[in-house]
């Protein structure tokens, strides 16, 4: 995990913290933050990433049809939606 990425998680109690600085792919990460109902913004995904370009994917069902707007993330697909909530 890039060193950046901690300034994303500062805000997190210790616990997840921790679980997330073992986050090495993005399904990790995808799968970290469904299972905590948490948010982080596309600059963040992409460190986990590598920031190799990829269009994020819709962590309930998988579609790359997964639209970012500001704060909101939303999948056309499934209906599924996100705020970013602890990011500022």
């Amino acid at each position: 995990m890039n060193e950046n990425f901690e300034k994303y998680i500062k805000d997190l109690s210790p616990e997840l913290q921790e679980k997330a600085k073992g986050i090495k792919t993005e399904e990790e990460l995808n799968a970290f933050l469904a299972e905590n109902e948490l948010e982080l913004p596309e600059e963040a995904l992409e460190l986990v990433s590598g920031g190799c370009g990829k269009k994020p994917k819709c962590p309930k069902c998988g579609s790359s049809n997964y639209q970012i707007a500001g704060a909101i993330y939303h999948c056309d697909d499934c209906g599924y939606e996100r705020h970013d909530r602890f990011v500022r």
